[in-house]
């Protein structure tokens, strides 16, 4: 599937909320301040991530991000989401539930099927991959699950330089 897809024309760059690949840290940090200054996203994590409010899932919920940068440009954006309400008590919260409600979503944002595996764990994870860009949805631990966009040219380009395919 990914060389299949990795050999067709052009690359696909868009990640969410005016994101994409290719951005440079620069480019990022005024993006994240115009989006925190319209109110959209607020500090998250501990000041360590962007956060975004979701009121697109069965539940409101948060979106945690912030990328990963090769050559000073974004390559990877890694983003955590988990519900709001979510305790140990509140079975109906927790991540297995999350996870069918984030694949919902990630279906209305980029179109298609993800393809569902399963590790050997025998947890089950869902895939997508358009162009140059992988999305790989899991759950975490049992209040978040994880959504990790991938620019695989970047990918690619980045284990070559550490030995990783020769």
């Amino acid at each position: 599937m990914v060389e299949t897809e990795l050999a067709k024309e052009g690359k696909v760059d868009s990640l969410f909320l005016g994101l994409k690949f290719g951005m440079t840290m620069e480019e990022f940090f005024e993006h994240c301040w115009d989006l925190n200054k319209q109110g959209i996203i607020t500090d998250g994590r501990g000041n360590t991530a962007a956060q975004y409010k979701l009121s697109e899932l069965s539940h409101h919920a948060f979106m945690d991000f912030y990328p990963e940068f090769y050559e000073e440009k974004i390559y990877k954006m890694p983003v955590e989401f988990r519900y709001n309400g979510w305790a140990p008590w509140n079975k109906h919260l927790s991540s297995d539930s999350l996870l069918m409600d984030v694949k919902q979503l990630m279906i209305k944002w980029y179109g298609g099927e993800f393809l569902g595996m399963q590790k050997p764990d025998g947890s089950t994870f869902f895939v997508k991959v358009d162009g140059n860009r992988r999305i790989l949805i899991y759950i975490y631990d049992r209040r978040i699950v994880k959504v990790v966009f991938t620019d695989l040219l970047t990918e690619r380009k980045l284990m070559n330089e550490n030995g990783f395919f020769d």
